[in-house]
């Protein structure tokens, strides 16, 4: 497993380098969208903290944290960025061939969609996140069994 911090400076700079950066709440789907990938593919998580609950879908508050400078623009370097792996250059040799895996076929689902429509994706009803939603409690832990449920299903039906 690793970082979230790690996971979403990979698809940071995988965004950057293809000349499409990403906002920091498609940022938080695409990592979501990864940890899925790999729960269903392989029965392990990607990243090491838990996704919540949120108004706007799953985050992680560690990628919130690290991305919240950009508000909602799109993140084209890591100047704004609290995450060390961003402030020390991102270095892909960190990773190992299944993160690469799951953030590549994240990159090949996910990249041409907006936000908002990853974030109606991960809204709907049958979903992991509709399960535990609630507006009053916005850092419910979502399940990840009910993750890797989901994802086999939907990638795998």
């Amino acid at each position: 497993m690793y970082s979230a911090s790690l996971i979403a400076a990979a698809i940071v700079q995988k965004a950057i380098d293809e000349g499409d950066p990403v906002t920091q709440m498609k940022l938080q789907k695409m990592v979501y969208f990864a940890n899925g990938y790999n729960l269903a593919k392989r029965d392990q998580k990607l990243i090491e903290e838990d996704f919540q609950a949120w108004k706007f879908g799953p985050v992680v508050p560690t990628i919130y944290n690290d991305y919240q400078l950009y508000g909602n623009m799109a993140i084209s370097n890591f100047d704004k960025s609290r995450s060390i792996y961003g402030s020390l250059g991102f270095d892909e040799s960190s990773l190992g061939e299944d993160a690469k895996d799951a953030i590549n076929y994240t990159w090949k689902a996910t990249a041409h969609l907006s936000a908002a429509d990853l974030s109606k994706w991960t809204h709907k009803e049958d979903g992991p996140w509709a399960k535990v939603y609630n507006q009053l409690e916005p850092s419910i832990k979502i399940d990840d069994n009910d993750i890797k449920a989901y994802f086999k299903n939907f990638l795998y039906s």
